[in-house]
């Protein structure tokens, strides 16, 4: 149980490191493609730019967020909430930590997330934990050739967002299945829909979305991650269901 606990969360949170009815789902990748297509390669091109931006704001990036994840029950009732906020600030050495506040049940636990935090911290530096896996926007220049693109639909009241879709070209824990919605004019993600093209131990499903909807210096950023997630070990399922937003986003250095 625990296991399955630990690799469901692990997943969760590196995820969450990607509303209205255009948000593309992850289970629409495989649609037809409709008339009126924009041409792929100059679009994945500008695209490429923007994913680009995405890595140095995951470098450089400094943001606070606000979070909450649900654990249910199997009626789908509410049967543990946790609540944070978290302030993230990129140095040149490192990325540091400051827990704002963290609640479990409503029960502040905001010291105790603290010096978990700090304890991360020095195991980390000590080289005793295993180097968090750096995930990638599939239109990433270098992760391009890894997948298949195909165009979905435009959007009738505006004709520069158009909706591509992704697919693997061989599964695995780092590749994604799933839509996004794109700025054609300006090469920017909008908003996308992905989940794992392969998912890993204990882990049945993990859906999540992500809204671009912050200006940084670097482009769109993201702005809000809501995700769904089930994972099962023997006779012991979970299914965790939550949301972020991220604000004050700022370049460290």
């Amino acid at each position: 149980m625990r296991a399955s606990r630990l690799a469901l969360a692990s997943v969760v949170a590196t995820l969450a490191l990607v509303a209205s009815p255009g948000i593309g789902r992850a289970d629409e990748a495989a649609a037809a493609p409709v008339a009126d297509a924009p041409a792929l390669g100059p679009l994945l091109s500008r695209l490429a730019r923007h994913a680009q931006q995405f890595e140095e704001m995951k470098r450089r990036g400094s943001f606070t967020l606000s979070g909450r994840m649900e654990e249910l029950d199997r009626s789908g009732q509410v049967d543990g909430r946790k609540e944070m906020v978290v302030r993230f600030t990129a140095t040149p050495a490192e990325r540091f930590t400051e827990v704002v506040r963290y609640t479990e049940d409503g029960a502040d636990k905001t010291a105790e997330a603290r010096k978990k935090a700090e304890k991360r911290r020095a195991e980390r530096k000590a080289g005793k934990l295993e180097k968090a896996r750096d995930l990638h926007l599939p239109f990433l220049a270098s992760e391009q050739p890894r997948y298949t693109f195909s165009f979905l639909e435009r959007d009738p009241g505006d004709s520069s967002r158009v909706r591509l879709a992704f697919a693997p070209l061989v599964a695995a824990e780092n590749a994604f299945k799933g839509s996004a919605w794109v700025d054609e004019r300006a090469g920017e993600v909008l908003t996308m829909g992905l989940s794992p093209s392969k998912n890993p131990t204990f882990v049945d499903h993990v859906d999540v979305t992500l809204r671009f909807d912050l200006a940084t210096p670097l482009g769109r950023a993201p702005s809000s991650i809501t995700f769904d997630a089930r994972g099962s070990f023997l006779l012991f399922r979970k299914h965790y269901r939550g949301s972020a937003t991220i604000t004050d986003p700022r370049l460290g250095f």
